[in-house]
């Protein structure tokens, strides 16, 4: 029996087998790193920043970003300063917002004034959420937050593999037209 290769079945193949690579997701998100066991005691990275200074809080995170590193695959990315955007709470109080943190890695979180317990929290976000909850962890109210690494926002994987398909059928249609 003779095989005959069918392009519209290989593109077809093709398609499927892109849809069902776009759909994994090698990393959980959002993914805490402020917590065990990324801060000490089982690392060298304090659990709070000293200071709300640009340069320590990116210092700290990356250094959470470190720790994660060196137990999980794949890497996170190294954090680039300075942060993408920077908000401040005017409202006294605040203990939850719901933010924005479309096209974004990572978020640093600020709770209450001086240095209470759990005062700084840092999140990997992945670049793909849309919305985040801030709670806080105790009594303090929300000073303010960081979103950092700015990720260039894409056309939808989906829609770019149904154009794909479509333009691929198209030309292979338009192949059998011209053999006829």
């Amino acid at each position: 029996m003779k095989t005959i290769f069918d392009p519209l079945r290989y593109w077809v193949a093709c398609l499927g087998g892109a849809v069902l690579m776009s759909t994994v997701n090698v990393t959980a998100v959002p993914t805490r790193l402020d917590t065990s066991p990324y801060i000490s005691p089982n690392t060298s990275v304090p659990g709070n920043p000293p200071n709300q200074g640009e340069g320590t809080v990116k210092d700290w995170l990356q250094a959470l970003v470190d720790a994660y590193n060196s137990v999980n695959d794949p890497d996170l990315p190294a954090v680039v300063a300075p942060p993408a955007l920077s908000y401040s709470e005017t409202a006294s109080g605040v203990l939850s917002k719901t933010i924005d943190v479309s096209g974004y890695l990572y978020l640093t979180v600020h709770w209450g004034q001086g240095q209470t317990a759990d005062h700084t929290q840092a999140w990997y976000l992945g670049g793909s959420l849309s919305s985040f909850t801030l709670t806080a962890p105790g009594p303090n109210g929300l000073s303010g937050y960081r979103l950092w690494n700015e990720v260039p926002r894409l056309p939808e994987a989906g829609a770019t593999l149904l154009l794909l398909g479509v333009g691929l059928l198209a030309t292979t249609g338009l192949a059998r037209v011209k053999r006829r």
